[in-house]
């Protein structure tokens, strides 16, 4: 029998590989990559669409920022990165290094940091969290609603 994720992905297929220049892509070049996913899904969104289309790029772009700094700061390093359109959202996808699942412990609302992943749970519609099955990192797929 094959492991599976909470999100019913098969455990034992091999994860993707990364895409060079990884460890030099900057948030900005992240960014931009959500922007074009978030216009090409919202290209057949009706007349009148453009502030609500323009308010989940803004919150696609945080997602994104945070996952990928999370990733640099807690994970060893960006190990993937991939956004695509799909079905009315933008599914962004960072991997990293750790197979640490992520947490957003109890915080000090005054005190700085360590809100990025309750930020990322609340903006997104699906997550899932897919450790590699030697223990050498993880994928978080984020399903950003654009429309």
């Amino acid at each position: 029998m094959r492991a599976a994720h909470h999100d019913g992905q098969d455990a034992s297929r091999p994860p993707p590989q990364p895409a060079p220049g990884l460890r030099e892509m900057s948030g900005a070049q992240a960014r931009e990559q959500v922007r074009r996913a978030v216009h090409a899904c919202a290209a057949d969104a009706p007349d009148g669409a453009g502030a609500q289309v323009e308010q989940r790029l803004a919150d696609a772009q945080l997602a994104c920022s945070e996952l990928v700094s999370n990733a640099r700061r807690h994970g060893g390093g960006l190990a993937w990165f991939q956004v695509r359109a799909e079905g009315g959202h933008v599914v962004i996808e960072v991997g990293d290094h750790s197979s640490a699942l992520p947490l957003s412990p109890p915080r000090d609302a005054l005190e700085p940091g360590g809100f990025g992943w309750a930020l990322v749970q609340r903006l997104a519609e699906k997550i899932s969290v897919e450790v590699r099955p030697d223990g050498r990192g993880k994928i978080i797929r984020a399903h950003l609603p654009v429309r």
